[in-house]
């Protein structure tokens, strides 16, 4: 994601839907393609959402298990040396998609933002919400014809169009793959290093997973599903046993 679609900060004070228009704008000015677009302006739109959710005062916001999720995110990013920008990287298309806010429906904070502003949003909006909701993490590969690039999720061998300005590369990666309309997104992108299999890769996806679901689990969290629970699970395996 650009850094100045995924900068939620400079827009706090802005209504979410406009946080949306604006983002979108943004990274469309800056050569992405509008399915692109729409998806990186609907990560921070529900971002902005969440932020001034958690903060607003005298008021039940019912983010509870999303804050303590964020919240041992960033602890398990701190002992691993990183900061507030990989946690915008790797969690902001994840945690309020993901972290079911009470023990009895399926509803992220994702799913409330829709309740509140659906109909102050444009259609591709809504649409990308839900494709993200929907999002799970996995392994991808881009191959390339001319200029045109496709992402194939390497766990179900679904191949469709990626992004436009995709950085060429042929290693597989790990990703938050957004699958909306007839086009693969992928978000907070690792790059592999080394000659790692794909087995191998995606094995790794698979533990870590439940890593973050039993984690979670034992305090009293859920995740939408299993397969959404490789970032927190991994940013768990990799902090230093002394910590």
């Amino acid at each position: 994601m650009p850094a100045d679609a995924s900068d939620s900060a400079g827009l706090a004070d802005v209504p979410p839907p406009l946080a949306y228009e604006r983002t979108a704008a943004a990274a469309e000015d800056e050569g992405f393609d509008a399915t692109t677009a729409a998806v990186f302006a609907a990560v921070v739109a529900v971002d902005v959402f969440c932020v001034a959710e958690a903060n607003a005062k005298g008021r039940e916001h019912g983010l509870d298990a999303l804050v303590y999720a964020a919240d041992l995110a960033e602890r398990a990013l701190e002992a691993d040396g990183a900061g507030d920008e990989q946690f915008t990287h790797l969690f902001a298309p994840r945690l309020p998609f993901d972290i079911l806010l009470n023990e009895t429906d399926r509803v992220t904070a994702a799913d409330l933002f829709l309740a509140r502003f659906e109909a102050d949003l444009p259609k591709e909006a809504v649409r990308a919400v839900k494709a993200l909701i929907r999002a799970e993490d996995t392994v991808a590969r881009a191959t390339w014809e001319g200029k045109k690039v496709t992402i194939e999720d390497l766990s179900t061998g679904r191949a469709l169009p990626g992004p436009a300005l995709w950085r060429r590369g042929t290693r597989p990666f790990v990703c938050r793959l957004v699958r909306f309309g007839n086009a693969h997104v992928p978000l907070a992108v690792e790059r592999v290093e080394g000659r790692a299999t794909v087995e191998t890769l995606l094995e790794e996806v698979k533990t870590a997973s439940v890593v973050a679901r039993d984690v979670l689990k034992a305090g009293g969290l859920r995740l939408r599903s299993t397969k959404k629970g490789f970032g927190l699970g991994a940013r768990i395996l990799a902090v230093p046993e002394e910590s």
